[in-house]
């Protein structure tokens, strides 16, 4: 017998518990974790989104002058409808009446000259080179006067088209350079529609399929309405506007500055999409994850996915899945690759 075991026999249990325990394996983990587990749904053919727009007219129209001078009157106040070639406003004219008529002065008395130039130069009583100068000075001075007729014209501005005076800009007796506005012409005989999308409608615009809008004073009517064009450049908010025509027999049940409800109806049959719980998707650094079950051993392994749509009703559209899969649904940031896990039954889709 080892020597003191009499003097100290719990030394001796101790050692021999120690000694008898290193030679045991571990036994395995009992405390799995629990999660739920759900399946990629499969993603509809068409995906229907809809947007706040707003009714406007197609078209809003500066006009000016394109001379100089001092207004003398105006022929039309704000409010006004205008015809196409409605005269708008009058430039004090008596500055360009003369310059015309002494240019004229000048010509007709050029024109007396060029017959008696042409007569000597038939004779050979001048030589070629004198008359060809005489000509060319001719010719300039009869330009000039047509361009002085020309900006007379100019003193009388009238309307590029149908619409009404939106906004004045001047009042008679002013001092305005070619190119000031004066009137701002809207023309309202054509309505549109301008939305707002955000980019993850935008980068699908080509697969747009249809788009209706719906307005309180058509409330059993879906007006269909055509793209006529996108903005490419995004607002400070990142969204980018779209402009639609609305078709002509629904005019006048609408006006400027209604509100429209617009739905767009968008084709995703190329798209290998499913939908997942937004909260099944793990994002790190940018980089969206998904725990994917091995049923085989119960382990689960970190899968790549790629976010193709908008959250809508807590699902969200995803591509890099076949929809076999059986995703981990709960718990995500807890998890670590390889983990052994036990999938708890969802109480609530089980009721279902």
């Amino acid at each position: 017998m080892i020597p003191h075991i009499k003097k100290f026999p719990f030394l001796f249990l101790l050692i021999l518990s120690i000694s008898s325990g290193c030679g045991e394996k571990p036994s395995g983990n009992t405390n799995l974790r629990n999660v739920i587990l759900t399946t990629p749904l499969p993603s509809d053919k068409e995906a229907r989104e809809e947007f706040a727009g707003i009714i406007e007219e197609d078209k809003n129209i500066n006009v000016s002058f394109m001379a100089d001078g001092k207004i003398s009157s105006l022929h039309a106040k704000e409010g006004d409808r205008v015809k196409a070639g409605q005269l708008l406003a009058t430039l004090d004219d008596s500055d360009y009446i003369i310059g015309v008529n002494q240019l004229k002065a000048q010509y007709n008395q050029m024109t007396e000259e060029k017959k008696r130039m042409d007569e000597m130069f038939s004779r050979h009583n001048i030589s070629p080179n004198d008359y060809e100068k005489f000509s060319a000075g001719y010719e300039q001075l009869k330009l000039q006067m047509e361009l002085a007729e020309k900006k007379l014209g100019y003193t009388k501005l009238y309307s590029p088209s149908a619409g009404y005076i939106s906004e004045k800009f001047m009042e008679p007796g002013e001092l305005v350079g070619a190119g000031t506005p004066i009137f701002k012409i809207t023309d309202d005989s054509n309505l549109v529609v301008v939305v707002d999308l955000p980019v993850s409608m935008f980068v699908e615009r080509d697969k747009i399929t249809r788009i209706q809008g719906f307005t309180p004073s058509l409330p059993d009517e879906a007006i269909p309405l055509t793209i006529l064009s996108f903005t490419p450049d995004a607002s400070n908010s990142m969204l980018y506007k779209m402009k639609l025509s609305i078709p002509a027999g629904f005019h006048s049940s609408l006006i400027q500055g209604m509100n429209m409800k617009v739905a767009i109806v968008v084709n995703e049959n190329n798209e290998e999409s499913h939908r997942l719980p937004v909260r099944s998707i793990l994002n790190d650094n940018g980089i969206c994850y998904i725990w994917v079950f091995n049923p085989s051993d119960s382990t689960i392994s970190r899968k790549q996915i790629q976010i193709i749509g908008e959250e809508k009703d807590n699902l969200i559209k995803v591509k890099g899945l076949d929809g076999s899969e059986k995703v981990v649904e709960t718990g995500i940031k807890q998890l670590f690759d390889g983990e052994k896990v036990v999938e708890t039954v969802n109480l609530l889709k089980a009721a279902n």
